[in-house]
């Protein structure tokens, strides 16, 4: 996926099931070698889950994340991660913490909130699939 999508494919893929989107996320963000956020004049940008914890959205590409800059995210720019930089620090760093990824948000809200230890294994194995 390296040119920018229309807005007919951007809005193909976000009409998936989260879990297909999930899937897409593992293999992008692999293939891309970096994921991406959003962050504004506050830092990035987090969420509260239905029991109160926080979760931070990653997208595979930038057009998907700059979707959501709007309402309370409209100040915010897509931020690009290197996939290494996710990883090891990030995703290792929020289950110290005790926080949560969210995967692939889109428009109406459904996304995969997940634990970021579940996610780190998942990128490890999508890594090491062969060819």
């Amino acid at each position: 996926m390296s040119a920018p999508l229309s807005a007919s494919e951007l809005s193909g893929v976000f009409s998936q099931p989260a879990p297909d989107r999930y899937t897409f996320f593992l293999t992008e963000a692999t293939l891309q070698d970096k994921v991406w956020t959003l962050k504004g004049a506050g830092g990035f940008v987090t969420f509260s889950d239905e029991e109160g914890r926080d979760c931070f959205p990653f997208w595979p590409a930038p057009e998907f994340a700059e979707a959501l800059a709007n309402d309370d995210w409209s100040d915010c720019e897509a931020e690009p991660l290197a996939l290494a930089v996710f990883m090891e620090r990030w995703l290792t760093g929020m289950t110290r913490d005790g926080r949560l990824v969210a995967v692939f948000p889109a428009p109406d809200g459904s996304c995969i909130v997940m634990d970021p230890q579940t996610l780190l294994q998942d990128l490890e194995e999508e890594r090491n699939q062969p060819d």
